[in-house]
């Protein structure tokens, strides 16, 4: 591909030079008889002045100095291309067209009106643009003739630099993929020592404990709602009275009664020895049933009933409070000592930063596959702008090429 363009400048020569050339020849006279008819202009709008100065035919002197002034500010706006080529030649050959034709209307305009003044000045300005057209037309011929196998061949060097573009912009998305890349394997080791780290802190004595100990706590805390779960509707119902003032609960059971309904497991493990908060309020719950205040129906009445008798009676729940104070005390303890909290506090940190590490992994892996994406569409417009290229190469030389990227 780097060697693509200079082997095609060279292949061309032979097309091109001639071409040019002939093109050159062609502006030139173009160019020539422009300046004729710009002299002659410049004469037609002398003898005006002149006439003007003398005091005669002021009028139609007046009227053809303007008339020149129109002539040579259309002819200045023509600009000739410094370097040859079909789109410049084109561009030229509209604009003298545009110019001319302007520059035609206004003499078919006033040229009579000023007859018979300045006769002579007109014949040259008039001669002067009948020598103007032949050179015109010969362009005109020229482009729509011999100079289009030049189009030809600059339609190519266009597709050239066009696949030149696309060809280093797949080398762009290939540097990008590689840094991006980078990045992702620098994340991905942060995050793997991270982990390690963090499952180092996970494993050690201090939290290690206090994993164990918060499983039994939550072992403990299913029995725990599981044994009170024919009390969870009477509970409800006992905390609307409460607050309904339909029950003589102190502010103390209502605090705990709460507390058993949000979490049965921290109420009981807080109670004292014999749990008599929660029997307290078992006894208020079975005198507002008595009363008619609490309603249950049917199995619920029932078996509310038991479940107070058993508790309060029959001390069911002495094992499970026991081995909640434990297990809770277990817990306070761990977390209360500098050991834990240290490593509890190194864990969350680490933690943190994983979670940090792996959001930028994910915003990584997602601008990769934006640039694998972008990269592929390259690579089909290369394959394509290539195609086209070899096509045209044989079309305008007549050689068949094997364009490598």
């Amino acid at each position: 591909m780097k060697e693509f363009r200079p082997w095609l400048e060279k292949e061309t020569t032979n097309v091109l030079s001639p071409l040019n050339e002939q093109g050159k020849r062609i502006l030139d006279k173009i160019r020539d008889r422009l300046n004729d008819v710009r002299l002659a202009s410049e004469k037609l709008g002398d003898e005006a002045k002149k006439e003007i100065e003398r005091g005669k035919a002021i009028r139609k002197a007046k009227v053809t100095e303007k008339l020149t002034k129109h002539f040579l500010k259309q002819i200045e706006k023509i600009i000739f291309p410094e370097k040859i080529s079909f789109n410049e030649l084109e561009r030229l050959d509209k604009d003298l067209e545009k110019t001319l034709s302007s520059i035609s209307q206004e003499r078919s305009v006033w040229f009579p009106r000023i007859s018979p003044s300045f006769i002579f000045a007109r014949r040259r300005v008039d001669f002067a643009f009948t020598r103007l057209a032949g050179p015109i037309t010969e362009l005109r011929s020229f482009l729509s003739g011999a100079y289009l196998k030049a189009r030809t061949v600059e339609e190519l060097f266009l597709k050239t630099d066009e696949m030149i573009r696309l060809f280093n912009e797949v080398g762009e998305y290939e540097k990008r993929k590689a840094s991006v890349r980078e990045r992702m394997q620098l994340l991905e080791k942060q995050i793997e020592e991270g982990e390690r780290d963090f499952a180092s802190i996970e494993d050690s004595v201090e939290l290690g404990n206090l994993a164990e100990v918060k499983q039994k706590a939550q072992q403990l805390r299913r029995q725990v709602k599981h044994e009170l779960r024919h009390l969870q509707k009477p509970f409800i119902k006992l905390a609307k009275l409460a607050r309904a003032s339909g029950c003589n609960l102190s502010s103390e059971e209502v605090e705990k009664l709460s507390q058993y309904l949000k979490d049965p497991f921290t109420a009981l493990a807080t109670e004292g020895s014999g749990y008599p908060k929660l029997k307290s309020i078992l006894i208020r719950m079975g005198q507002a049933i008595d009363e008619g205040k609490l309603r249950l129906k049917g199995s619920r009445l029932k078996k509310g009933r038991e479940e107070i008798y058993e508790i309060i009676n029959k001390n069911k729940l002495d094992s499970l409070h026991h081995d909640s104070v434990h297990v809770f005390s277990s817990i306070q303890q761990l977390l209360s000592s500098k050991e834990t909290q240290t490593a509890k506090s190194r864990s969350e940190q680490l933690l943190r930063g994983l979670e940090e590490l792996r959001k930028k992994r994910e915003m990584i892996g997602a601008r990769l596959n934006e640039l694998e994406g972008g990269h592929e569409q390259s690579l089909e417009r290369v394959s394509e702008q290539k195609r086209i290229l070899e096509k045209m190469v044989y079309e305008s030389i007549a050689k068949p090429i094997d364009l490598k990227l």
